[in-house]
Formats: C-alpha cells, structure tokens, sequence
C-alpha cells in the first residue's frame, strides 16, 4: 500500500518514518524545498531521540517531494499540516483547506481515502469533503505522540482513534484497518466512531492534561501562603487510585504548541456555539498567571532586579527536545529582562542553542557551563525538568557562585542535598 503524508512537521515526519518501517511505501511532502533538500540527504530536520537512526533504516520505503502531481499513485493520502491560530485564538484552517484544494485539482483518480491527522475544530472534516466532492473520502484520525517520546508513542499507542463519515464505504474502512493492521494484532483499542466526536477527543484529551497541571499549580500557591510543601501534597493525592499522577506535577505551567493552542481553541468553540467553558477558561487563566506567580516569588526575595546576573538552566519547552514554542522558560527571561535583569542561559542541545540564536537574538546562550563564570552569577532559575541536573557539580557551583541562591521552577532538584551544600533553595 502507497501512503503519500503532506507536511514534515515535528510528528508527521515521525509519522511517515514508522509508517515506512511497518513496510509501507511512503511519501512525504512539504512546500519547504529547503526542509525536503535535507530530507533527500537523509538529514533528520527535526530532533528526536533516535530519529537520525530511524531515518536511515527506512531509506528504501520513503521518498520526499515539493510536488503535488505525484500524488495519482497513491492509495491513503494523509493531512498534517500546521494548524496554527489567528490573533483572537481561533484555529487557523487555511492550511488545511489549502491542502485539500490541491489535492483536487492534482488528482486524476479522485478515488481516494483523505486521512485529516491535523489537530482541527468541529466541523472541519465536514468542510474538507465538501471542497474534495464526493468521489473522496475524507477519515479523521488524530494522533497522540508527545515530543520527545514520539517514536515510542507512535510504536506502543494507548490507542488508535479512526472517525468516519457515517455513509463511509466499508472498503475505506477496511483499507484503514490494514493500515493499523499491526496494532489491531497487537490488541492496542481501535477505536471507530464519527467525525465530531472525533474532532472533539483531541481536544478534551489534551484539555484535560491541562486542567490537572492548573490545579496542581494552582494549589502550590495556597501552599506557600500557609507553608506546606505542593510535592508531598501532590504525592498525597495521586496515592488515591482513582487519580493518576502523571500532570501533577507543580511548576512554572504548561507550554508548547499543543496544550496553550487546543486549550484556547476549545474555548473558543464553546463561544461559537453559545457555551462558555467555565472550567477551560479557568485552565488557561491559572496557567498565565502562575509565570506572574513564580516571578512575584523572586521579586519578594530581591527587592531590586536591575543589577541581578542570572544563569537560567534550559529553555526548551521540556527535556530532550529543541522546540521551543510557547517555552515558559523564555516567557520568564522576557519577564526579567523587561525589569533589567541580566540573563545568560544554556541548554545541552546544540539544536535548541542554534534555535534560540535565530529566534531570540536578545537572549545570550552559552554553549558550555564550563565558561560561565560563577562569581557574576546571583542566582540560577531551573526552568526544565532534567533529572541530570540532580547530577551537577554543585558544590563547585557554590564555591564560585556570587551569591548561592536556586530559584526551582520544576521542583527537580533534590533539595536536601542542595540545602545542606548551602545553597538558599526556593520551589515552587
């Protein structure tokens, strides 16, 4: 079976990659020349553990393109592209509603199964089968990989969600079950239900996420008004087996693309339809101001920020990653900066220091934490959870640092070790 994928985004290419591996024949396609150049030379345009050595294993079963009038040879077309939002926070379709008209004025055998795997509002499937016509069709099966374990998540889902049209011929149906074939074997849920409880379950899944990490910060400001510790707390609640503790974990709030832009999204489209999602907007208000939270609690330990030096540990969105988007850590260091603070940062990922190089040029990254030179430091914030910060030479740190305060705003670090170095520790 012939697989064409449009758009080589963070998951997709990973997508396309495992799809290849499973023993499909894959094509990828991207308007970037630059992105699918790189791609032709096997060089992965993206960062993901083992993605470089997964690329190189499925060179026979995948091929990149910039050009749409390939697309006749193909039996699945799948739809990824960006769904980004306007300036009032609706889900921008253009890209999708894009894709879907070149795919029709590109295809010859309109005979085709259209796969939406965009992260995409109520009623956007609908839209995309009227622009294709009736002789497509149009299937929503959103993905749940997560950056930085996306190769994992792709292998070894929680589950696989398919939505049809309810008029869906039932070879459609049975061309996607052959395409999950090897998770149907492996007796990973498989799940068949309609478009808009389809277009829905993305967004409730990642809401929902949301809405534990809210309330878990949430409450670590009540804790620190009457001096009790959020971890404990935390580890008090997810002990209850009805409650699982992954998300509840308090920090400086939850970031990249995904979370900040369905969250918003879903609000959204509760207006659109004459609701308002009381407990969504609550969500996202918690998670803006528990950063003002976080900066308060520095602002209160130093009555003036205008000569303060600080080294900010890691500034992408989370470990093992060079992404960078809707990164709290950055949200934080504007902050500062606006109050004069001066702000050296680093990360361990070249790709994510080139990153910040060319999007946040105001921001000094250093390369090595060898070269920080600690008697000009006043204090480090710990902006990513790293467990191999825990692993840092800190009595070393302490012994050049200028003034041995941590500001923690992932609660990370062992604190009684780092206490009884002599470090001043503040967490969340």
């Amino acid at each position: 079976m012939k697989i064409w994928i449009i758009w080589t985004g963070y998951v997709w290419l990973i997508q396309a990659i495992w799809l290849a591996k499973l023993g499909f024949d894959v094509v990828s396609l991207d308007i970037d020349e630059k992105k699918i150049e790189d791609l032709k030379n096997w060089i992965a345009v993206i960062y993901e553990p083992w993605l470089k050595e997964l690329l190189a294993e499925v060179k026979e079963n995948i091929k990149f393109t910039t050009n749409y009038k390939d697309l006749n040879d193909c039996e699945i077309i799948f739809v990824a592209v960006w769904t980004p939002q306007d300036k009032r926070w609706r889900t921008n379709k253009d890209f999708i509603h894009k894709a879907s008209i070149s795919i029709k004025q590109n295809l010859e055998n309109n005979d085709k199964v259209i796969v939406i795997k965009s992260t995409v509002p109520v009623g956007t499937n609908k839209e995309v089968s009227e622009i294709l016509g009736e002789w497509f069709e149009v299937v929503s099966n959103p993905e749940f990989l997560r950056e930085w374990k996306a190769i994992n998540d792709f292998f070894e889902p929680d589950r696989v969600v398919v939505w049809f049209w309810k008029n869906v011929k039932w070879k459609t149906k049975e061309k996607i079950r052959k395409l999950y074939n090897y998770f149907i074997e492996k007796n990973i849920p498989y799940i068949e239900t309609t478009w808009e409880t389809a277009e829905l379950i993305k967004y409730a899944a990642n809401s929902f996420l949301a809405t534990k990490i809210s309330f878990i910060n949430e409450l670590s400001q009540l804790a620190d008004k009457v001096g009790a510790d959020i971890q404990e707390l935390a580890n008090g609640i997810w002990l209850d087996k009805r409650i699982w503790k992954s998300f509840l974990n308090a920090w400086l709030g939850y970031g990249w693309s995904c979370f900040p832009k369905d969250v918003k999204s879903l609000i959204h489209q509760f207006s659109e339809n004459g609701l308002k999602g009381n407990i969504i907007e609550a969500v996202d208000n918690t998670n803006q101001n528990q950063l003002n939270y976080f900066l308060n609690k520095i602002e209160n330990f130093y009555d003036d920020l205008d000569w303060k030096n600080l080294l900010v540990l890691w500034l992408a969105f989370k470990p093992d990653t060079d992404d960078l988007r809707e990164s709290r850590a950055i949200a934080l260091i504007q902050k500062l900066q606006e109050k004069g603070a001066e702000v050296v940062w680093y990360d361990p990922l070249e790709k994510a220091r080139e990153n910040v190089r060319t999007f946040y040029p105001e921001i000094n990254v250093i390369d090595d934490l060898q070269n920080v030179d600690f008697s000009k430091i006043n204090w480090i914030i710990i902006a990513t959870e790293y467990e191999s910060f825990n692993d840092l030479d800190w009595e070393n740190i302490f012994s050049k640092i200028s003034m041995p305060v941590i500001f923690d705003g992932r609660n990370i670090l062992d604190k009684n070790k780092i206490k009884k170095i002599g470090f001043i520790y503040k967490k969340i």
